[in-house]
């Protein structure tokens, strides 16, 4: 009985053989095609591009007449429909600005959209070129505020508080000659001063301009000043 069960066992390994041979062959003949889903953490980098070119094309698009650049002397200088932007350039990826061109109303904050929901910036998708779309983000995220204080302070709510990553956001008030109202989270100094803060909360905060690190809260209603401990 045993010998007549060892031919059907045999041919089963040698059909599964075979079949593992032919998927083999089929990818070494077809390479790449085993994973066409793409590769785990990816994520789109837009090239870098020429920072100079790119003023240009702001100005080609007459960009000026919507958004202030702080140290810049554009020939018009028109209504501020926009944020200014030469405080943008440190807080952002250049893939944002990408994306603030191509689809503002993905990120316009509520000040800067229409009555329908979507972003009162004009749409350059059909007039701009790629390499214009690269030269123009360099340009953006290449720039600083210039002439701003050591430190400057700023009044707004807490929406969330990470205290183990040491890290606070807060939808603040406009906070002159620095930074138009937005809600952003930053890093603190010393963890030590988010431990009386929680979400809901109104506070003071000041920030060092050139690390973009806030170092001393205080509550607005009780003004109980938390100051820098290491």
């Amino acid at each position: 009985m045993f010998k007549t069960l060892r031919w059907p066992i045999f041919a089963v390994i040698l059909l599964a053989s075979a079949l593992f041979v032919l998927a083999t062959i089929e990818n070494i003949a077809h390479p790449g095609e085993a994973e066409t889903h793409h590769p785990a953490g990816w994520r789109f980098v837009l090239p870098k591009g020429d920072p100079v070119k790119g003023r240009a094309v702001f100005q080609k698009y007459e960009c000026q007449y919507c958004h202030e650049v702080r140290g810049e002397d554009f020939p018009f200088a028109g209504v501020d429909y926009g944020p200014e932007l030469s405080q943008m350039g440190p807080l952002h990826p250049l893939e944002f600005f990408a994306e603030s061109v191509i689809n503002p109303s993905a990120i316009a904050s509520k000040q800067h959209r229409g009555p329908a929901g979507k972003s009162t910036m004009p749409d350059y998708n059909e007039k701009m070129t790629v390499q214009e779309l690269i030269d123009l983000s360099t340009y953006l995220a290449s720039l600083k505020p210039k002439g701003v204080p050591k430190s400057v302070t700023g009044e707004g709510k807490i929406i969330a508080v990470a205290s183990d990553s040491g890290q606070i956001i807060i939808d603040h008030g406009e906070i002159k000659g620095f930074m138009d109202a937005m809600t952003m989270g930053y890093k603190v100094s010393s963890r030590s001063l988010l431990k009386e803060f929680k979400t809901g909360d109104r506070v003071r905060f000041t920030i060092d301009t050139d690390t973009r690190v806030i170092t001393k809260i205080e509550g607005l209603k009780s003004e109980a000043k938390r100051g820098d401990s290491k």
